[in-house]
């Protein structure tokens, strides 16, 4: 009995203002990439069940073609495997208000698909003498008083949840966080979990498979870890395989330190770093934290060549941070550390401020950093 499981496909994610020749965001049409080899590399597979854990879509109303193509999309994958398909709501595209419609629920239509978004279910699936339990980011709230067992009455039984298992992120935002006495036990076949972006072990059974793609508000600290899905055999006990899916290339530079050297010198540092990329860095997501920069030096950076490797590049976030301050406190001198750039305050507001429904949030933190640096490069 081999489960397919994915999570966080983020479908509708958009970012960086470039779009493809049929006019689509660039980065949405890079997010559905990866969910199409996905599915298309699952029917190959062939297992005998398939489970989504959660935030199927980036927003809780997307767009009519998102919604068209993924339609199309499970449509296909239906054609070429009758395995069944669990889909549990995340906190992406799961309306906060229970009297709101949810768009998951259209793709319930579909033969063998299976979708929960409210509360903590149990979807029975009797020819595969299997039950699938989950635990929707909605229901998190009511975990303390939740009873999460498996069923005795199955062979198998699978536990798909969406939220943040304690221990696993740090400084994480969610007002809930699942406790894993809780939640993992050796009475699961198999727990799927979904919202933390990164491949990651919990235990022998139980995995975050990890987004398709780069679709959190800050990827930098992803950007070595790879994308993909994790195929396991609830018989064995074993993960059978973590299949990585081709995404576009984010690079995260060695950062440079500025202390002491002229803006000459600084462009001809950054210059190597870029040239000193795999490849090159067309179409490439790249950043390159520049410490300790003066004011004086920042001002005098050749800023038309900038410009030029973010041309060319999808996205090239270039981050000048002040040097150190050494503050005054109780006639004793000390160092106070770096000083925190106005991108980085405006990075942490970004994440956690409220914004009107239907706003894309990293779009919104992209053209912060876009507008700061460009007041930088002006002053």
């Amino acid at each position: 009995m081999r489960v397919v499981h994915i999570s966080d496909p983020h479908l509708g994610y958009r970012a960086y203002n470039r779009v493809t020749p049929a006019g689509i965001n660039v980065r949405e049409a890079d997010v559905f990439n990866a969910f199409r080899a996905a599915l298309r590399r699952t029917a190959e597979i062939a297992p005998d069940l398939i489970v989504i854990a959660g935030d199927l879509f980036h927003v809780v109303r997307p767009s009519n073609l998102t919604i068209q193509h993924t339609f199309r999309e499970f449509l296909s994958l239906r054609q070429k495997s009758n395995a069944p398909i669990v889909i549990i709501g995340g906190n992406h595209d799961s309306p906060r208000s229970v009297d709101t419609g949810c768009i998951l629920d259209l793709y319930a239509h579909l033969p063998g698909v299976y979708v929960a978004h409210t509360e903590y279910v149990q979807i029975p699936l009797k020819d595969l003498d299997t039950s699938v339990f989950c635990l929707c980011h909605r229901a998190l709230p009511q975990l303390s008083s939740l009873k999460i067992e498996p069923d005795p009455s199955s062979k198998y039984n699978v536990l798909v949840a969406h939220g943040t298992v304690e221990g696993i992120v740090r400084n994480a935002y969610d007002l809930v966080e699942i406790s894993r006495s809780q939640v993992l036990s050796d009475g699961w076949d198999y727990i799927a979990f979904g919202h933390y972006h990164v491949f990651e072990k919990l235990a022998d059974n139980a995995y975050y498979s990890g987004s398709l793609e780069y679709t959190s508000t800050s990827i930098w600290g992803e950007a070595s870890q790879p994308k993909g899905f994790v195929e396991y055999d609830l018989d064995q006990r074993s993960l059978l395989q973590f299949h990585e899916i081709e995404t576009r290339e984010v690079i995260d530079l060695r950062p440079i330190d500025a202390s002491g050297i002229t803006a000459a010198e600084l462009d001809r540092a950054i210059e190597q770093r870029i040239m000193a990329i795999k490849g090159g860095w067309k179409n490439k997501i790249i950043r390159l934290v520049v410490q300790n920069v003066p004011r004086s030096v920042q001002a005098d950076l050749d800023y038309a060549a900038i410009r030029r490797i973010r041309s060319e590049a999808l996205h090239f976030e270039l981050q000048l941070r002040p040097p150190q301050v050494v503050r005054r406190d109780d006639h004793l001198l000390r160092d106070a550390g770096p000083a925190r750039p106005l991108e980085a305050e405006w990075e942490e507001f970004a994440k956690t401020c409220q914004i009107a429904p239907g706003i894309d949030r990293e779009h919104l933190a992209a053209l912060g950093r876009e507008y700061l640096l460009k007041q930088a490069a002006a002053e």
